[in-house]
Formats: structure tokens, C-alpha cells, sequence
């Protein structure tokens, strides 16, 4: 516990512990926590959050497997252009 009356002088000396950025904790945080929290209805907010970033968990796997598949390019619309200018209907 001593060692903790020293870490903000040490940090201004030497940088932060481990190469870590603290830039990048703060975006982290705003992600998984604040962004979460205002999704929320205030009312037992600890598990909406974490069912929260479960479900942005999920959609962000989706979408890296949808588009490694090709399913996000182009709409709906220019599939079905190109599929009536090759003749699938005729």
C-alpha cells in the first residue's frame, strides 16, 4: 500500500506501467461501460449492461462472419437488379 503514494509521481517519470496508454483504457471504458449505462433504465443497471455488450458481443461477431461470406455488399436492391439482368426470372 505504500508503494500507491508513489505511482502517480512514477508514472510522470518513467510513463505508464507496461507500455499501456491510458487514451486507450479511457475509449475502452466509454465502449463497455458509459455507452452501455445510457441504454439503460437506471433501474438495476449492472445487468442490463452486461446483457448489453453481450448482445454488441454478438452483433460484432455477426457482422465479421456475415462479411467475410460477402453478405454485406451491396442492398437488397442491387442483388435483385443484377439477378434480373442475368435472367433468373426469364
Amino acid at each position: 500500500q505504500h508503494a500507491m503514494k508513489h505511482y502517480r509521481q512514477l508514472i510522470q517519470l518513467f510513463g505508464a506501467p507496461n507500455g499501456l496508454c491510458s487514451s486507450i483504457t479511457k475509449s475502452k471504458h466509454v465502449k463497455a461501460v458509459k455507452k452501455p449505462h445510457q441504454c439503460t433504465n437506471k433501474y438495476h443497471t449492472l445487468g442490463q449492461m452486461l446483457l448489453i455488450n453481450q448482445w454488441l458481443d454478438k452483433l460484432a461477431a455477426s457482422q465479421a462472419d456475415f462479411d467475410s461470406q460477402g453478405m454485406l455488399q451491396g442492398t437488397c436492391l442491387s442483388t435483385i437488379l443484377d439477378w434480373l439482368g442475368k435472367g433468373f426470372y426469364s
